[in-house]
């Protein structure tokens, strides 16, 4: 390292490091003013770190933080602090809050909480209405203003805060599907909510979701969809026509059920009259207007290609030995009158008690018993055919495929090879009896 000399002076005697200038002022007062913004700096910094969390914190740093002042007080009310009850406490803090930061609903919804303590109802509104234009990302107001319209009846509103509540929180969902799901029962409620719906916001597909899953009352999803002309546009909401069909057969709402399946777009509507087995008509996405194959425990169904070809398909069952159950199941809508049921299938590694159960009811009336049960012992090939009335006011119908299997060492297979419905005539005025005349004919 170069060593630093000493100058020497003229008489030959050493002399010091020549002096510095000294500092003038105005760099001293730009320096102590650095040296003080970054303190300033490093204070905001833990001021905004800390007013929403720990408001006191924030308030010994920065008294006037306009997000502490109204978080403090909030904390204090939810603590039940007498002297944050106080009218004139909440004032002062609101407006030190709005003096330093005007645009802010925040302090606007505490003052309009506050007014409401004091039963002053009309500033609660009037502060909730000014939180809201200021500030529309202020769920607390959202939810007051949503109740307070509600109370009002005006439901135009009380939608439009749902509308600005669930865009701005998720987490407000769980609080808020609920609620709406119930109120789409109204049907005043489900005719203002089609603006919404077509209008479909973020929301709205996992709203409809929840709804349709969740609904005690799935015929106002239907009625809902009715008045829409369908669910919105898009892959998103593909499945709610089978899930909605679901709800209403598991809730027996049988002719809802029918009558929404007539209302999808692209349905075959042969099906609600129909056995044929197609690949229409074994659409998983139209069950169980379409046939529906179970898959339970012992029982596996399949849709499968039949040998015929043509679009035709067959339902082929794995039945573990000694299971019984259903196989198949699907809701028709016959008008009243007298028709025949034909039906072909066949079987492997069965035992010779194991058969094929068919039985047609009317959809959600015990009391009238089944129009056709029939019990077909397994074989190679079967065929059966059975005559029935559906009488005046058996608006659905449900047909049930089922099998019972003894306990043997082999899965037996049951497929369903073919079925048709034959119209013979009108039902008589008079029904006489609904069970079902039939003769089986063995197809070896």
């Amino acid at each position: 390292m170069a060593k630093r000399t000493l100058k020497r002076s003229k008489a030959g005697g050493r002399i010091g490091l020549p002096k510095r200038a000294p500092l003038s002022r105005k760099a001293i007062a730009f320096g102590m003013a650095s040296l003080l913004g970054a303190g300033a700096a490093v204070a905001n910094a833990a001021v905004n770190m800390l007013h929403a969390r720990a408001p006191e914190l924030a308030l010994a740093i920065d008294e006037n933080d306009p997000v502490a002042l109204i978080r403090n007080m909030e904390l204090k009310r939810a603590a039940g602090e007498e002297s944050a009850r106080s009218g004139d406490a909440v004032l002062s803090a609101v407006q030190r809050s709005v003096a330093q930061l005007p645009i802010n609903g925040p302090a606007f919804r505490l003052y309009g909480l506050s007014s409401a303590t004091n039963a002053d109802l009309g500033a609660m509104r009037a502060q909730m209405r000014l939180s809201d234009a200021m500030e529309r990302r202020d769920i607390g107001a959202q939810l007051w203003l949503i109740e307070n319209a509600v109370e009002a009846n005006d439901v135009n509103r009380a939608l439009k805060h749902y509308d600005t509540a669930l865009r701005i929180e998720e987490s407000s969902q769980a609080l808020l599907y609920p609620v709406l799901t119930d109120a789409l029962d109204s049907p005043l409620i489900r005719e203002r909510f089609v603006p919404y719906m077509r209008a479909n916001p973020p929301w709205m597909e996992s709203f409809l979701r929840f709804a349709v899953s969740k609904t005690q009352n799935p015929i106002s999803l239907a009625k809902l969809a009715k008045l829409n002309g369908g669910w919105p546009e898009g892959a998103a909401f593909a499945t709610r026509d089978t899930e909605l069909l679901a709800r209403l057969v598991t809730n027996e709402d049988f002719v809802e059920a029918t009558d929404h399946f007539r209302r999808i777009e692209g349905a075959d509507q042969s099906i609600l009259t129909s056995l044929a087995l197609t690949n229409a008509s074994t659409d998983f996405r139209l069950a169980p207007i379409a046939w529906q194959p179970f898959r339970i425990n012992g029982i596996e169904t399949y849709i499968i290609a039949s040998p015929e070809g043509g679009g035709a398909v067959e339902i082929e069952a794995e039945v573990e030995a000694g299971f019984k159950g259903p196989v198949a199941r699907k809701f028709l809508a016959l008008e009243a009158g007298r028709y025949r049921l034909s039906a072909t299938m066949r079987a492997d590694d069965y035992s010779r008690p194991d058969l094929a159960r068919w039985t047609l009811t009317c959809a959600g009336d015990a009391d009238r018993g089944a129009l056709v049960r029939e019990d077909i012992a397994m074989d190679d090939q079967m065929a059966f055919s059975a005559t029935f009335t559906v009488p005046s006011g058996c608006l659905v119908q449900a047909l049930m495929v089922s099998t019972e299997t003894r306990v043997t060492t082999r899965y037996v297979k049951l497929i369903l090879a073919s079925a048709k419905l034959e119209r013979l005539g009108a039902a008589p005025i008079e029904p006489t009896a609904v069970s079902a005349s039939s003769d089986s004919v063995s197809a070896d």
